[in-house]
């Protein structure tokens, strides 16, 4: 054994250092924020009716969508109007809001495939549509929606739906045909 100076092998006399208890104080302090950091890039930086045209986080959510191109939406904290952009808390909902259009001819394809009694409904869409979307979004009228096409969408893996009001996601998916287009807004619970 290595004793020199009041070190041993190096270590100091079997103490933990400064620097050692700052570390493992930092990395206590940090441990429950992990649980968020994915969540967290959903979110606009301070903005939160900032329009998004990122792709990749609706393909993470949604990915029975396929492939998505000229995205427009917004995903902030429905809890957090009025407050500084912060990590989630616990049970944070997360809310999707946007247009995006899907591969050529996969609305099409989409709509024919609608199971036996479950066909998609020509609805419009909500007058509720965020100001900054409105632009985005070409015509109200004559989209089709379909409960059951939500539940596939909503599921990470599309060949198993999940329940209504289930822990994961709550929303709506509507299909416009001429313009080949899908809306989507969704809530996402991070418990």
């Amino acid at each position: 054994m290595d004793v020199q100076g009041g070190t041993v092998g190096g270590m100091r006399d079997g103490r933990t250092g400064r620097r050692g208890i700052l570390a493992l104080l930092g990395g206590v302090a940090l441990a429950p924020l992990t649980g968020t950091a994915g969540c967290a890039g959903l979110r606009p930086d301070e903005d939160r009716l900032r329009v998004r045209t990122d792709v990749g986080p609706l393909h993470k959510r949604f990915a029975a969508l396929g492939p998505l191109s000229d995205a427009h939406w917004l995903g902030y904290d429905l809890d957090a109007a009025g407050r500084r952009a912060s990590v989630p808390g616990p049970d944070a909902r997360i809310r999707l809001v946007g247009v995006a259009r899907p591969a050529p001819g996969a609305v099409a394809a989409a709509l024919a495939a609608a199971p036996a009694g479950e066909p998609f409904e020509t609805v419009a869409l909500a007058g509720d549509v965020p100001a900054p979307l409105a632009r985005h979004v070409p015509d109200r009228a004559g989209w089709r929606a379909s409960p059951a096409y939500d539940l596939t969408v909503l599921a990470r893996d599309p060949a198993q739906p999940v329940a209504a009001g289930g822990d994961r996601a709550d929303g709506r998916f509507l299909l416009h045909e001429a313009d080949d287009l899908v809306w989507f807004d969704a809530v996402f619970l991070y418990a």
